[in-house]
């Protein structure tokens, strides 16, 4: 499954997908606090659904030209460390 974390400037939406099926999906306004809420949205979005951290394959970043830099940098972040976890088996 994958992960795709929509940033369209302080818009955010998780979406969790099997193929093209959408298996989950959560957004909020985070307006100066995408730093406090993402991860712990994401994992309550995965506990709302019964899934895993282990069940996330890959997680894919869609950052809109009006986004902040900061909340981009932070978008891009947490795809890379995960994805990089996932690359080490962990």
């Amino acid at each position: 499954m994958i992960l795709q974390i929509f940033l369209d400037g302080n818009d955010i939406k998780l979406t969790i997908r099997n193929g093209r099926k959408i298996i989950a999906e959560s957004s909020w306004n985070g307006e100066y606090s995408l730093g406090e809420q993402l991860l712990p949205k994401i994992d309550g979005l995965l506990k709302k659904n019964k899934l895993s951290k282990q069940d996330i394959t890959k997680v894919v970043p869609k950052i809109s030209k009006i986004s902040g830099v900061t909340s981009s940098r932070i978008v891009q972040t947490v795809a890379k460390a995960w994805n990089c976890l996932d690359d080490y088996g962990n």
